[in-house]
């Protein structure tokens, strides 16, 4: 309940701070950065309330660990809490609401991806900042864009290899008979 309070509060405060405006364009610039704050403190809000309800069903933790996200909102940081158990310290909470180990999300990825093979990466790494309000050098942008396109790469080739496989062994199925 106290989330939800300081959620609306934040909403509040948003909506009274908003500029006045004469020309569209800029008003919806303005907004649309306000809205990424905005919505990116709800969304971190929201996300560390249910991983403080979900560890409430654990028992001593040891410490408390920071991750970052990087989401289309900006970047989230939550703080989860580590556990000592027979197979060493974990973070249960990670598993359980599937809190993924890399903090590139998927969408934040696609669309880094989508702008790194349409622009010059100067011009795509200004709107990718633009966009998700994440604060990144156009190197580290670079680098896990070119990570991403390896990885697919590297699934369409596995995904290659094993349709041959599979259509070698159709024609010999069919030539031996």
């Amino acid at each position: 309940m106290n989330n939800l309070q300081s959620i609306l509060s934040q909403i509040n405060e948003t909506l009274h701070s908003l500029p006045d405006w004469n020309n569209l364009s800029d008003f919806v610039s303005e907004f649309h950065h306000i809205w990424l704050k905005l919505g990116n403190f709800v969304q971190q809000e929201l996300v560390q309330a249910r991983i403080e309800e979900t560890e409430t069903q654990y028992q001593s933790p040891r410490t408390s660990r920071e991750k970052r996200y990087y989401t289309p909102l900006g970047e989230m940081v939550v703080k989860r809490r580590a556990y000592v158990t027979s197979e060493g310290v974990k973070v249960k909470v990670d598993e359980e609401l599937g809190l993924p180990k890399d903090k590139w999300l998927p969408m934040v990825l696609e669309l880094a991806c989508a702008l790194g093979v349409s622009s010059e990466f100067p011009n795509s790494h200004r709107l990718f900042q633009k966009w998700t309000g994440l604060d990144v050098t156009e190197k580290t942008l670079a680098n896990q864009v070119e990570h991403t396109g390896n990885q697919l790469q590297s699934q369409e080739f596995k995904w290659r290899e094993s349709y041959r496989s599979i259509y070698a062994n159709f024609c010999e199925f069919f030539y031996d008979i």
